[in-house]
């Protein structure tokens, strides 16, 4: 009998895994920072720049009107021309400028023949020296003068041969019914005229100043009358550059006592050092420029831009972005109160029953002049958010029947200061500005210091939402000894608000919910938010604020799942 095979039930039990700590943990932790990266990118940031010292080239750019020891020369005869030196050229007394023939027969066939001349070795020999010159001077970040180079080569070419057919005229008896004319002085030739040629430094007037009516008048013509003015030499390599200034600008040399100065071309981006003076021309205050050097760059021009290289200024160094401006009240200084309190002023207030009273109101004091201090017009009270002193405001001086009332306005230029974690104007005194960066006085009484850090973007400071005042700081400090605790009843702020069907609309700031409520008057005192968490209350009608801190996006993002607004 066949043994019957036994069969086993086997019965499979899945059992739970064991939770994996790590995988938990690590999760976690990744969540949290997806948490914080979105609340960070979602958030609106204030760049700091922190202040130190620094320096900025101070070049201011002119243009001036230039005057030289010229003479216009006129030619002695009628007939047609062929010039023979170049414009810019120096010449001298051997140096052929042009030629004059009656009928203007020799002249024509000197053109039409000018390609069959051959050049001599004498010829040769002085175009060499050329190009030798030119290769020992060659500069490869200056490419641009290969092309002058080359039109001064063909130039010289062309003179050569026309000299040879001159040459080979004269030899053959031919050139009787024309003449030759030399320049009759050594000098920088040129081919314009503009009117100023006998101007002095001490005959020009105003309106020579202004470059915006100049004309030239080209003397290079084919047919010459005798008498007519035919070319011009500079005679002198001393020339004078004059240069309109401001008043200030004129007032700043003169108390530098400066004698010299070095100037950059805009031309050619040359330098050159030249004596210098504060002079008048008419009314208007100029720097004179003499110089002994570099006028044959510069033969052709009449208005011709520098640029002064004066030495670098240094003081604090703060970028442009940071500059702003801002009103202030002005209070004369003999109103100011000082006691324990701190710093302020005196009040007038009335009573119910109309009785003018006076009482003490600290107040942040930004800048003082000669006469007054400077108060912020929108410096308001922690507690009730209320403006401490609106326009309008009588101030009563101490010990004295006397009073102001508040309403005069200045506008001062300054950065915003977080040293403290709040924004606190400070007053700046720009020494110079280019187009980045402000050179600013050190150690003013209101201003900055090394290493202060200042708002990058100060246009962009809301200083009723980006960072805290300095009451609201004060106040959150107080908060945080005085509980031990960063939490926040968000169920109680909201029932504060007069509950979520009286919230229209809710977002944030830096350190504050902004909220649209239906009902301004249900909402609750200070002190009630407070019990919650916060550190202020500001309300404007239907606009309330409630100062939370820097913890405010999480107090946003709790509020809106409780109203169900996600």
């Amino acid at each position: 009998m066949a043994q019957r095979r036994r069969r086993s039930k086997i019965v499979s039990v899945r059992g739970k895994r064991p939770i994996n700590i790590d995988i938990v943990f690590f999760g976690a932790v990744a969540v949290y920072i997806c948490v914080i990266c979105y609340m960070a990118m979602s958030s609106e940031h204030i760049a700091g720049y922190e202040v130190n010292t620094g320096s900025l080239s101070v070049n201011h750019t002119y243009t001036g009107f230039a005057v030289r020891e010229e003479r216009v020369c006129t030619a002695d005869t009628t007939g047609y021309v062929s010039y023979y030196a170049r414009e810019g050229e120096r010449v001298s007394g051997s140096s052929l400028i042009y030629t004059i023939d009656e009928k203007g027969e020799i002249n024509a066939q000197i053109r039409q023949n000018a390609e069959g001349v051959d050049l001599t070795d004498e010829n040769f020999s002085t175009l060499r020296g050329s190009i030798r010159s030119y290769i020992s001077e060659y500069d490869s970040m200056e490419f641009s003068k290969v092309y002058d180079f080359q039109t001064s080569l063909e130039g010289s070419v062309m003179d050569l041969m026309n000299q040879n057919m001159l040459d080979s005229l004269e030899d053959t008896g031919e050139d009787s019914m024309f003449s030759r004319v030399y320049a009759d002085d050594i000098g920088i030739l040129e081919y314009y005229t503009d009117g100023y040629e006998d101007v002095t430094v001490e005959s020009m007037t105003e309106e020579m100043l202004d470059s915006s009516g100049y004309e030239k008048q080209n003397l290079k013509k084919e047919l010459v009358q005798a008498g007519e003015q035919i070319y011009k030499l500079s005679l002198s390599e001393k020339w004078s550059l004059v240069v309109p200034l401001t008043e200030e600008e004129a007032a700043g040399f003169q108390e530098e006592e400066r004698k010299f100065m070095e100037v950059e071309f805009d031309r050619d981006h040359t330098t050159a050092w030249a004596d210098f003076s504060i002079i008048h021309v008419g009314s208007i205050p100029c720097a004179r420029l003499d110089f002994n050097n570099s006028m044959v760059r510069f033969a052709d021009l009449r208005y011709i831009e520098v640029e002064f290289q004066v030495e670098d200024e240094t003081g604090l160094k703060i970028p442009n972005t940071a500059i702003v401006e801002k009103d202030f009240y002005l209070v004369p200084q003999n109103f100011l109160v000082e006691n324990e309190g701190g710093r302020g002023f005196m009040k007038e207030v009335y009573d119910e029953n109309g009785q003018a009273n006076a009482v003490f109101v600290d107040m942040t004091l930004y800048y003082a002049d000669e006469e007054n201090y400077y108060i912020d017009p929108k410096e308001s009270d922690s507690v009730t958010g209320q403006i401490k002193i609106p326009i309008g405001t009588f101030l009563v001086e101490p010990d004295s029947q006397e009073r102001f009332q508040v309403g005069t306005n200045r506008t001062l230029q300054g950065v915003y200061n977080i040293n403290k974690g709040f924004t606190q104007f400070r007053q700046i005194s720009i020494l110079y500005q280019n187009e980045e960066f402000a050179l600013v006085e050190e150690g003013t009484g209101y201003g900055l210091t090394v290493y202060d850090r200042i708002v990058l973007n100060g246009e962009a400071v809301d200083e009723d939402a980006k960072l805290l005042t300095k009451d609201e700081y004060k106040a959150l400090k107080d908060e945080k000894k005085s509980t031990g605790s960063d939490r926040f009843d968000v169920k109680g702020i909201i029932a504060a608000l007069g509950g979520g069907d009286n919230i229209l609309e809710i977002s944030n700031c830096a350190t504050r919910l902004r909220l649209l409520v239906k009902d301004e008057k249900a909402v609750q005192s200070l002190e009630e938010f407070k019990k919650y968490g916060a550190i202020g209350l500001v309300k404007n009608g239907t606009s309330i604020q409630v100062i939370i801190g820097l913890d405010v996006p999480k107090v946003r993002e709790q509020a809106e799942l409780l109203l169900g607004r996600e």
